[in-house]
C-alpha cells in the first residue's frame, strides 16, 4: 500500500502477523483488510452511479424528455393565410404540407433515402397565419400537443368592435361559450350549438385605433371607425389550450370580429423573422424546459410575465393576401 493514508505496522498481539492502519484505525490481517476495503469502495462507487432501475436515475432524467431521440428533427414554418395544414384536400384547396414538401422541407440527411414524413404539431385553421411546428417524431409531436403539458401558445389578433374592461376580464377569467360554426357572432340565445368551456387566458392590448374624441379634434376618422362606429385593436393572447377555433369562438361570442390572427410562439419555439411561407430547421427544444414557463396568472390573479415580442411583426401592420397556388399534374 503506497497511499499516505494506508500505513503498515507490525502487529503487537499476533506476533509475526501484519496489520494495516487505515485512516488512523489499526486493522489486523492485511489480506482480509484489503479485500474488505476494496469491497466497500466498489459498493460506494455503484451507489453513486445512476442506473436505469434506480430511483436516482428517474429523478435526474425527466420522463417527458425520453420522448426525444437523437434522430428527432424539428422545422418551424410561417403559415400563409388561405392554406390548409393537411396532406391532401378532397376539394383541391391549397395544402401547406404539399407546398413545403415540394420546396424540400423534410429532406433526408442521407443521400438516396426517402423523404421524411412531416408530422404537424396541432393545426391552424385556413385563415390563420403564423407559426406551425413540424417534426419527424410522432411521440414528440404528441407530447407537444398534450393539454396536460400546458405549453404556452401566443397569438397576435386584430379585432374589430368595442373592447371593454368587462370583456377583457371575461377572457382572463375563463368563459363558457355556446358555439355553432357558421353562426359565429350571433346572440347566444339564437345559437343552438354545443357548449364549450375555455380556461382563462393572458390578454394584453398592443395598440388600438384613434379614439373618437381624438379623431374628431383632428378632423379625421380612424379606419376602424369609418361607417361602423367601432375600432380596430391589436391584442396579444396567450393560452394553454388548443381547442378548435378557440380564439375566434371566444371573441365572436363577445361581439368582436377577428380580422387577423397570427400565432407567434408555441412553447419555446418562436416565429421570429421567418418570412411568410418559408420554413427553417431548428434545434429540438426539451419539453421539461418548456413546461417550466409557469402559470399564466400569479396567485393574486394578475397577469404573469410580459407580452412576448415578435421581431418580424412588431410595429408592422402588413397587408395579408390570400394564397396563390398552382395545381401540379404528373
Amino acid at each position: 500500500v503506497t497511499s499516505p493514508s494506508h500505513l503498515l505496522y507490525p502487529s503487537k498481539t499476533n506476533g509475526d502477523a501484519i496489520a494495516i492502519k487505515v485512516d488512523g484505525r489499526l486493522l489486523h490481517g492485511v489480506e482480509a483488510t484489503l479485500k474488505n476495503l476494496a469491497g466497500e469502495q466498489s459498493r460506494e462507487a455503484k451507489s453513486e452511479l445512476p442506473s436505469i432501475t434506480s430511483g436516482n436515475f428517474k429523478k435526474q432524467i425527466d420522463p417527458i424528455d425520453q420522448n426525444i431521440s437523437s434522430s428527432t428533427r424539428v422545422w418551424l414554418a410561417n403559415k400563409l393565410r388561405g392554406e390548409l395544414v393537411t396532406e391532401d384536400d378532397p376539394v383541391g384547396r391549397p395544402s401547406m404540407l404539399q407546398r413545403l414538401t415540394r420546396g424540400g422541407v423534410g429532406s433526408s440527411k442521407v443521400k438516396g433515402s426517402p423523404h421524411i414524413h412531416l408530422k404537424p404539431v396541432g393545426r391552424l385553421d385556413m385563415m390563420t397565419e403564423g407559426l406551425m411546428i413540424f417534426t419527424n417524431d410522432g411521440k414528440y409531436a404528441r407530447a407537444l400537443e398534450l393539454p396536460s403539458n400546458k405549453l404556452w401558445r401566443t397569438y397576435r389578433i386584430r379585432v374589430h368592435g368595442r373592447l371593454t374592461v368587462g370583456k377583457l376580464r371575461a377572457m382572463r377569467k375563463g368563459m363558457t361559450v355556446r358555439v355553432n360554426d357558421g353562426i359565429a357572432g350571433e346572440e347566444p340565445s339564437k345559437v343552438t350549438g354545443k357548449v364549450v368551456k375555455y380556461k382563462g387566458m393572458k390578454v394584453n392590448i398592443e395598440r388600438k385605433a384613434l379614439s373618437k374624441s381624438l379623431s374628431q379634434r383632428r378632423g379625421t376618422k380612424s379606419r376602424g371607425q369609418r361607417g361602423g362606429g367601432g375600432t380596430n385593436t391589436w391584442l396579444q393572447i396567450t393560452c394553454t389550450e388548443g381547442k378548435n377555433r378557440q380564439l375566434r369562438r371566444i371573441l365572436g361570442s363577445l361581439g368582436l370580429d377577428v380580422t387577423r390572427l397570427i400565432r407567434i410562439s408555441y412553447g419555446d419555439y418562436d416565429l421570429n423573422t421567418i418570412p411568410p411561407g418559408l420554413a427553417v430547421e431548428v434545434p429540438v427544444k426539451k419539453l421539461a424546459t418548456m413546461k417550466k414557463q409557469g402559470p399564466l396568472f400569479t396567485n393574486e390573479g394578475e397577469i404573469a410575465g410580459k407580452p412576448r415580442s415578435n421581431k418580424y411583426l412588431d410595429g408592422v401592420d402588413t397587408h395579408s393576401t390570400r394564397v396563390e397556388w398552382v395545381t401540379y399534374y404528373s
